[in-house]
Order: structure tokens, then C-alpha cells, then sequence
């Protein structure tokens, strides 16, 4: 036989368990837990963003370089050019000279978008910088409305858990053994009374009335075979 005492424990989890679902339905706390989402989302951007910044920085230096590069040896090109004699050098150096105005085009345009996308990251910087310090602010504000719902409910929580202390004195420890192991498998209720002299009133499963009866034998309680929930005939 199952021990009013454990059932009324139970009862008083149920209730707990109550409270608990009530207040994680709490508007601010629903909203806290999108505008956390939010925060979370905000500044992950923002470290991709600096991420973004520096490797366009190291971009930049290299693509200057190489322009600073590329512009010395226009330079250079341009000195030797006018003593060159031969057609057919003066050919190829022009040659050269052209390709590496190309490329010196080619790195002028990098450089171009290398400012443009730079432009883009320093404005979406400057509206999640901008956006953040709302979030938070709304967080702060959810967090206070949502303490005094929980402060609200602290007394009865209180009470409860008083009651189950007192309880716990007069519970058999191997039953409430098995009732805590039940109840972290998230198997609620753990106690359950049998219907009909054949059927689970958790799972609604009904069973063999022998097998019952024999497994109702000694302890007055059994295991359910579907459910694993812990039968007990009411009295």
C-alpha cells in the first residue's frame, strides 16, 4: 500500500510544478527569454562584424601596398622608357607598361570596394550598438516585473516546500526512492490509482485482471508495464 503521506507529497509536487508552469507563462518572462535570444543574435553579430572590419583592414594595407608597388614601378617604367632606342623593346616595355596600369585599375577598384563594404560594416556596427542598449534595458525591466510575480508566488512556494519537509520524515526512504528516480525521468505522476481493477490511471492501458491481482500482492502497488508509472489500488 502506498503511504497517504507519499501521495500527499506528490500532490504538493503537482502543485509546485503548477506554479512553476504558470510563472514560465508570465508575459515578461516570455518576452526576457526573446529579448535574451536577441542579445545573444545582437552580439554575435557584432563580433562578426569587428571580425569583418579587420580582415577588410588587413585587406586595405595589402591592397595599398601593392599599389604603392605597382605606381614605383610605373615610375620606373616611365623613366626607362624615354632612353629605350630599340622598336622592338620599346614595344615590350609598352607592353608592360599598359598591364600594369591594368593592375594598377584593378587594385584602385579593390580598394574602392574594399572601402565601400568597410562603409557598410561601420553602419551595421553603429545600428546594433545602437539597438543593444534597448535590449538590455527591456531585459532589466523583465527581470523586475518577473521577480515580484515569482516573489508573489515565494509564500505559498515556501509553505509547500515546509509541508513536504515534514512529510519526507514519515515517507518510507526505498518508496521515496523510487518516486524521486520516476520523477527525474520526467514521469509524472509516479503514483497513479488503478481503474476498473484492471487499467493504469496514468497511461489508461488496461491488463490482465490476473496479473494484477498477483502483482498487487504484498506491496499493493505494482509497476506499470506500458507506462512504468507506479499503480496502487485506491482504497
Amino acid at each position: 500500500m502506498i503511504q497517504k503521506e507519499m501521495l500527499t507529497y506528490q500532490d504538493l509536487d503537482k502543485e509546485l510544478n503548477r506554479i512553476e508552469r504558470e510563472l514560465r507563462k508570465n508575459d515578461y518572462y516570455i518576452k526576457r527569454k526573446k529579448l535574451k535570444a536577441m542579445q545573444a543574435d545582437y552580439e554575435d553579430k557584432l563580433t562578426k562584424l569587428d571580425q569583418k572590419a579587420l580582415e577588410l583592414k588587413n585587406q586595405l594595407a595589402a591592397a595599398r601596398a601593392l599599389m604603392q608597388k605597382i605606381t614605383n614601378f610605373i615610375l620606373e617604367q616611365n623613366k626607362e622608357i624615354t632612353e629605350v632606342e630599340s622598336e622592338s623593346e620599346l614595344n615590350y616595355m609598352s607592353k608592360k607598361l599598359a598591364e600594369n596600369m591594368e593592375a594598377l585599375a584593378n587594385v584602385e577598384n579593390d580598394i574602392k570596394r574594399i572601402l565601400k563594404e568597410g562603409e557598410e560594416v561601420a553602419r551595421n556596427f553603429e545600428a546594433i550598438s545602437a539597438e543593444l542598449p534597448k535590449i538590455i534595458a527591456g531585459i532589466k525591466k523583465c527581470n523586475e516585473e518577473f521577480a515580484k510575480a515569482t516573489e508573489a508566488a515565494k509564500p505559498r512556494v515556501t509553505e509547500i516546500k515546509q509541508q513536504q519537509a515534514e512529510l519526507r520524515k514519515l515517507i518510507n526512504p526505498a518508496l521515496f526512492d523510487k518516486y524521486k528516480k520516476l520523477s527525474e525521468s520526467q514521469i509524472h505522476p509516479v503514483f497513479v490509482p488503478l481503474q476498473d481493477g484492471v487499467r493504469c490511471g496514468g497511461c489508461r492501458m488496461e491488463m490482465p485482471r490476473g496479473v494484477v491481482e498477483s502483482k498487487m500482492q504484498g506491496n499493493g502497488y505494482m509497476v506499470c508495464e506500458h507506462c512504468g508509472r507506479i499503480i496502487y489500488q485506491a482504497e
